[in-house]
């Protein structure tokens, strides 16, 4: 599909895409038109700060209105995003090095991700003093995880029917480039197929691969 860019180089228009503050707001009106009043029901917003992010993107020119719905009193304002497709040109933003561009939501969603594990994980500790760090041998190599219960946890645990859908996995592989290409390829094939579905329920996720850098032999475990 050919897409046209709207490239943002206006300095209070790049945060937007920076803080994430607005960045919801944003995100629902390029997928469709909405009024303010439903879209801050929907997005779980106060009204009024719905109507000030609404009026900030109008400002910025990232969002336009799209018509008014007669009513007795004040019309009903419906608006779009002016784009379905937007470029931050990393010159544009104040970021000091690539890895702060590929990671610029990474602290948000990483604190985000974390709290739902714990809270998905709640209902496996029966006992709050169980829960503990475990360091230990693994395969000729050391591992860490955290345990919600005491004595000798398995991730296996978590793959019952009735245990929660949570997966938290991280580490180093050895693989050959074709075994790496493979792995690539089939976690796209993967995600793509699930990300079709359009469940009850939302579920976040995190997947990620990469040569590792030569020479950087720092501590690697793997969180089960």
């Amino acid at each position: 599909m050919t897409r046209s860019w709207q490239r943002v180089t206006d300095p209070a228009a790049v945060k937007v895409f920076l803080s994430g503050h607005d960045l919801p707001v944003l995100e629902a009106l390029m997928l469709r038109e909405w009024a303010v009043a439903p879209l801050a029901q929907a997005l779980g917003l106060p009204l009024n700060a719905t109507h000030h992010r609404v009026r900030r993107l109008l400002r910025l020119e990232l969002i336009r209105e799209t018509r008014a719905e007669p009513r007795r009193g004040r019309p009903v304002r419906h608006y779009r995003a002016t784009s379905d497709a937007y470029l931050i040109p990393y010159h544009a933003t104040p970021l000091h090095s690539l890895e702060d561009l590929v990671g610029v939501h990474e602290v948000a969603f990483r604190e985000r991700f974390l709290r739902a594990v714990v809270h998905a994980a709640a209902p496996l500790v029966s006992d709050e003093r169980d829960i503990g760090l475990r360091v230990f041998t693994d395969g000729g190599g050391l591992s860490f995880d955290v345990t919600p219960t005491a004595g000798a946890f398995q991730y296996a645990e978590l793959l019952l029917p009735d245990r929660p859908a949570l997966l938290v996995n991280w580490g180093a592989l050895h693989l050959s480039p074709a075994e790496a290409k493979a792995l690539q390829l089939e976690l796209s094939e993967l995600h793509a197929r699930y990300a079709a579905l359009q469940g009850t329920e939302r579920y976040l996720f995190r997947l990620g691969l990469t040569p590792d850098l030569p020479g950087d032999d720092s501590s690697l475990s793997l969180f089960p």
